[in-house]
């Protein structure tokens, strides 16, 4: 889930609970986004760490143009990132 891009770092997923399918609220204090629906947590990776979610937050298509992280294309950058989730 993490992309670096030039001297940029970002976390790639999408936000919602792989649960049944809530949004998750990132809380700042414990950072964390925790699910209001049934109580599911995930870590700023994107990891489940707690309650009913099956796995990790998904992540979304995406490709590396230059100095630009474009969403909704596939690429090599993203196939490795999928393979190693």
């Amino acid at each position: 889930r993490d992309v670096v891009v030039g001297d940029a770092r970002y976390v790639v997923l999408i936000g919602l609970c792989t649960h049944l399918g809530c949004i998750p609220e990132y809380k700042a204090s414990k950072q964390m986004f925790v699910c209001a629906c049934h109580g599911g947590e995930f870590n700023v990776d994107g990891i489940q760490t707690y309650g009913p979610p099956p796995r990790p937050l998904d992540i979304p298509p995406f490709k590396i143009d230059g100095t630009k992280l474009v969403l909704g294309e596939t690429s090599p950058e993203y196939e490795k990132l999928v393979a190693k989730a």
